[in-house]
């Protein structure tokens, strides 16, 4: 690889989970890699491999309000080329059962994590008029399943900023990318956080036992060993990531995985359906001539 190509990555939660194995892959392409943690020294104990082939850690909480003063320094100090935003964690609950603040939890990392640290790399993106953002999504992003509404919540809305921000920066020479993995073999599900008041209960209300409710949260938070609807391979999924960011892609979304294609085809047609049923509806609803 050419200098020409090397790249500086600054990679968000990128001590596990995807994040990781992105680190990895674009480590050994070549490129130069920021990774960010809240713990530095848990980080370096769990992901040793990480300095040891030129990564460099940086200690950052994307959740954390001051995170985007943090970021700004961040992006003055080096000349990133690609942010990736990783960090992020799963709320799973029903919508009765989750109160407010743990709702605000959810969007504090999931949604305005990423916000801020675009709203710190864009300054100097422009001036260099070069640049790409990629969003870690989540299937969840395109579909609400019972018990992954918060999830789901911040994810359609941190997909719409990253949409419309698509368009804004396109004259600038940013590219941005959403990936919408599906079940990948990554710790990402246990660290999934239930309701707190009924967490004694398994995560759900009495009144919701027996429902769709129960089976979500119980699917998604067993932790004993790796569960068999785990079926993406991570280090595919970063190599399809890096491939995509270093060959120019010119689509927005990438769904990756097969239960991922499924969902999204679902979903299509889903909403085909309901257009169908109800175009007549809409098109006689302006104002008569």
């Amino acid at each position: 690889m050419s200098d020409f190509h090397k790249r500086t990555w600054l990679i968000t939660g990128a001590s596990s989970g995807l994040g990781k194995s992105l680190a990895l892959e674009a480590l050994s392409k070549g490129h130069r890699v920021l990774g960010t943690t809240r713990e530095i020294q848990k980080a370096q104990h769990s992901f040793p491999e990480f300095e040891v082939n030129g990564g460099t850690w940086l200690s950052l909480d994307p959740g954390n309000p001051v995170a985007h003063e943090m970021a700004t320094n961040i992006f003055a100090a080096h000349n990133i080329d690609v942010l990736v935003n990783n960090a992020g964690y799963a709320f799973i609950g029903g919508v009765e059962d989750t109160s407010e603040d743990e709702v605000r939890s959810q969007m504090e990392v999931n949604f305005y994590g990423p916000l801020r640290l675009i709203r710190a790399a864009l300054p100097n993106m422009r001036s260099k008029r070069s640049g790409n953002i990629v969003l870690i999504s989540s299937g969840a992003g395109f579909t609400a399943r019972p018990g992954r509404a918060a999830y789901s919540a911040s994810k359609f809305a941190i997909e719409a900023i990253h949409e419309s921000l698509s368009d804004e920066i396109e004259t600038f020479g940013i590219k941005v990318l959403i990936v919408e993995p599906g079940a990948f073999r990554t710790p990402f599900a246990s660290r999934i956080i239930t309701p707190a008041q009924y967490r004694s209960n398994g995560g759900f209300s009495q009144a919701y036992q027996g429902t769709s409710v129960e089976k979500m949260v119980r699917g998604m938070s067993d932790t004993t060993g790796m569960p068999g609807w785990l079926k993406g391979d991570p280090q595919k999924a970063a190599k399809a990531i890096l491939d995509a960011v270093e060959n120019g892609h010119e689509y927005l979304r990438m769904p990756l995985g097969a239960d991922c294609v499924t969902a999204l085809e679902s979903k299509m047609n889903s909403l085909q359906r309901d257009f169908d049923l109800t175009r007549a509806v809409a098109n006689s609803t302006g104002v008569d001539s």
